[in-house]
């Protein structure tokens, strides 16, 4: 009997993330061999099995002194689903590496492809998210089950209950769109640059900030504009809340690495996330060494960020 396969990380990543612009589902995993064929084989099957579409999936296995770490990571709308179809997967693996003759691999495989039919919005949602996105506005599907368009006081939700209902409801299309959103990254100084912002954009300001709160001030209709500090774990585990930015900040590298990367280098690109989506030159403390790897990177170049000595960006 082997020794099973252990779950180190298993995230779904709603939104841009440090290893694709779109969302998807990374998985890492402690083993006692090299899995990864099983590993991409059993995805790919289950994926087709319950209906979800995949891709850019890439697993790897790299030796350690005492294990292997599997990596695997995709890309997938329903980043959920194919969070659960990966501890499947892993469950499955497990199964077969400890006989354990009692373990169904039909009834949870039927269960999630129910899930995923059940989650399948209707008809007229998608067509009110492709006029949205042919209008440039973002279109969100709310952790309640809400289709968000437009941001906070340029903003407008429904329920799928009401689309159903009234499959030809349409929006105020004219009166939305987005809000200025400065998003901030960093450990020691973030919460001066957030106070910074807030003032400078006459701002909401939400700091140690998640998917879930980020989501509420956008979609909060007397939200003018948005300053956000995020919390790096939050950023590593679940992707940024939006694809496009008017500024993102990045303070400092110090502290304590956050416990969802693996290493320095992941915790480096969860800073510089942001960065990616920002339509202005990025503001950094370019007096922190740790950051200079991210200026090549910035897609709209930099502004050093001294903020953490006057108080002034």
């Amino acid at each position: 009997m082997q020794r099973p396969i252990t779950i180190i990380q298993l995230a779904a990543l709603y939104g841009p993330n440090i290893y694709r612009p779109q969302p998807g589902v990374v998985l890492r995993a402690s083993a006692n061999a090299d899995y990864s064929e099983r590993l991409r084989s059993a995805i790919k099957g289950g994926a087709l099995a319950i209906g979800l579409v995949i891709a850019h999936l890439y697993v790897t296995a790299q030796p350690r002194s005492d294990d292997v770490l599997l990596s695997a990571f995709f890309t997938t709308n329903e980043p959920a689903i194919g969070a659960e179809l990966c501890q499947y997967v892993i469950d499955g693996i497990n199964a077969e590496l400890t006989g354990d003759e009692t373990w169904d691999p039909d009834e949870p495989l039927l269960s999630l492809r129910d899930r995923r039919q059940a989650q399948t919005l209707p008809v007229a949602a998608l067509q009110l998210i492709a006029n949205a996105r042919r209008r440039d506005l973002p279109a969100t599907v709310l952790p309640d089950g809400r289709l968000l368009l437009g941001y906070g006081e340029r903003s407008w939700t429904v329920t799928v209950n009401d689309l159903r209902a009234a499959p030809g409801l349409q929006p105020p299309w004219s009166q939305l769109g987005r809000i200025p959103i400065v998003a901030i990254t960093g450990e020691r100084y973030r919460s001066l640059a957030v106070a910074e912002q807030a003032a400078r954009y006459q701002a909401r300001a939400i700091d140690h900030a998640d998917r879930a709160t980020v989501l509420a001030a956008l979609a909060d209709p007397a939200c003018p504009a948005l300053v956000i500090g995020f919390a790096t774990d939050s950023l590593l585990r679940e992707g940024l809340p939006f694809d496009r930015c008017d500024l993102a900040v990045i303070t400092d590298h110090a502290g304590p690495r956050p416990p969802a990367a693996l290493d320095d280098d992941e915790w480096l690109k969860a800073l510089g996330l942001p960065m990616l989506c920002s339509t202005a030159p990025a503001l950094i403390n370019l007096t922190d060494p740790a950051l200079h790897a991210l200026l090549s990177h910035a897609p709209n170049g930099v502004i050093g960020w001294g903020g953490y000595a006057t108080g002034e960006g």
